[in-house]
């Protein structure tokens, strides 16, 4: 077990201080970052690699073999929030060597908070399920639980409680593994299950997407497959609940080229974003079981095997052409008043721009391009930097802000740049007066992710931002005081 005490480097970050400002008040290192092509650290569709639960913040993340620098391995680090020892505490599944150079083989994360499991996916990209759950009672009793690889069962390659779905039908093909925390409200809905598992069952252009649910101590049964490709697939912005409990899911589709006899790489077309088109919506009042469209018409029934398909009405909310420049997988989240906001880019005008999407309280939608300079003071011009297939942003809505302030977390598209800023809007100006609120001119290597569980006060987060970042060589958690936000 390796311990990696927290420190903060004044050399790692320079900052420009404005109007409105965000105050870092804290920065650590979970590990050195494996020297892939293709980072397997930090990538947008990540969901999650930071969680806090019960006083603790916990990380998934690979680090390389001691030996054998072409093998990694998949790990997990923990450290009390409070108290005389914060110091990350890591350990490595070194029963498991993870050896393609494919960013798609990312680790992802889940917490029930019913009986204490953890839950990771990981090295998924169109193949067997890849999954192991720790023994119950690790998160609900942290310091009474010695931190090491023993804590967790074996690697399956199903869920448990499904043994008697077929395998070769539901768990190969897999990728992007997504779990996500069940708010009490919708749990107490659904037969208390707390924790629900996401991913893509096929390929890039041909592919569905699957929802399942954890109920403490029983395990995992299927909600159903809810999007499905027809000669596509829908890659999702992210899925979030809001405070009544809905479910929503926003997405770009792709559309199939047949490279049937070609090379392919593994990051590269002709399966490319180039193909992506439209920006879709859909949610769900009954965690997944039936989907409505933005006008509140029933598109989808799980229970009838009816998933949401290309052609559902009403899902399409912006129409954006192939070559339009929407990227897959950037950012999604929604506030605490229940308004959906997604992070995306276009170059429907003729420069690729990021631009904000986001769904009223009154399910209307708005689209807007993020100001440019001079519009915006910005040290790293931010905006004008992203790129057709540039590092993806973030979206924060901080659920105890007294501006109902959304923050954009903007990683630098510029040539070899690794500079990151932090902009900001308010409802009260539509979300249109964007300010830079922090910035740095590196230290983010790869794709900015954070906890959303930490800065939820009313389910035991204390607010605090946390963002995990890659900084070019080492894995970083860089914690914000959000109060002046």
């Amino acid at each position: 077990m390796r311990v990696f005490k927290p420190f903060v480097a004044a050399t790692c970050f320079a900052f420009a201080v404005y109007a409105a400002s965000l105050r870092v008040v804290d920065l650590t290192t979970l590990g050195q970052d494996p020297q892939t092509v293709n980072r397997l650290n930090g990538e947008s569709f990540q969901q999650d690699p930071l969680v806090t639960f019960k006083g603790y913040q916990y990380a998934a993340f690979y680090v390389n073999d001691a030996s054998n620098a072409s093998v990694r391995h998949p790990s997990l680090g923990r450290r009390a929030l409070k108290g005389h020892n914060t110091a990350w505490e890591t350990f490595s599944f070194t029963d498991y060597n993870q050896t393609e150079d494919d960013g798609h083989d990312v680790m992802s994360l889940g917490i029930s908070r019913g009986d204490g499991t953890l839950h990771i996916g990981f090295d998924q990209h169109d193949n067997d399920l890849n999954y192991r759950v720790s023994q119950a009672g690790v998160a609900t009793n942290p310091s009474m639980t010695e931190w090491s690889p023993s804590l967790f069962g074996p690697m399956l390659d199903h869920l448990p409680g499904l043994e008697s779905l077929d395998k070769s039908v539901y768990f190969i093909n897999v990728t992007y593994p997504r779990f996500l925390s069940i708010p009490a409200i919708a749990s107490t809905q659904v037969g208390e299950a707390d924790l629900i598992l996401e991913l893509r069952v096929g390929r890039s252009g041909l592919g569905d997407d699957w929802l399942y649910k954890y109920t403490p101590n029983l395990g995992w049964s299927q909600i159903g497959r809810y999007l499905e490709g027809v000669n596509n697939n829908a890659y999702i912005n992210g899925i979030d609940f809001d405070f009544r409990g809905n479910l929503h899911a926003t997405w770009t589709y792709r559309d199939y080229v047949n490279d049937t006899g070609q090379n392919v790489a593994v990051q590269a077309g002709p399966n490319g974003p180039e193909n992506n088109h439209d920006m879709d919506f859909a949610f769900s009042t009954d965690l997944g079981t039936t989907w409505l469209n933005n006008w509140n018409q029933t598109i989808a029934n799980m229970t009838a095997q009816e998933p949401i398909v290309p052609v559902s009405a009403g899902i399409t909310i912006f129409g954006i052409p192939k070559y339009g420049g929407i990227l897959n997988q950037e950012a999604q989240t929604v506030d605490s008043e229940g308004r959906v906001h997604v992070l995306n880019r276009e170059n429907t005008t003729g420069t690729e721009r990021w631009y904000h999407y986001w769904r009223s309280t009154t399910a209307h939608w708005t689209r807007t391009a993020l100001p440019l300079t001079p519009e915006l003071v910005s040290a790293n011009n931010i905006t004008g930097t992203p790129t057709v297939i540039g590092k993806r942003g973030k979206l924060v809505a901080p659920p105890n802000s007294p501006h109902h302030s959304l923050l954009a977390i903007l990683p630098s598209n510029a040539p070899n740049s690794t500079a990151v800023s932090i902009l900001r809007s308010t409802a009260a100006g539509h979300f249109r007066d964007w300010e830079a609120v922090w910035e740095a001119p590196n230290g983010c290597g790869w794709e900015p992710l954070f906890d959303r569980y930490r800065l939820d006060t009313s389910t035991g987060g204390d607010g605090i931002l946390s963002l995990f970042l890659v900084n070019g060589t080492a894995i970083q958690v860089v914690d914000f005081d959000l109060n002046e936000v």
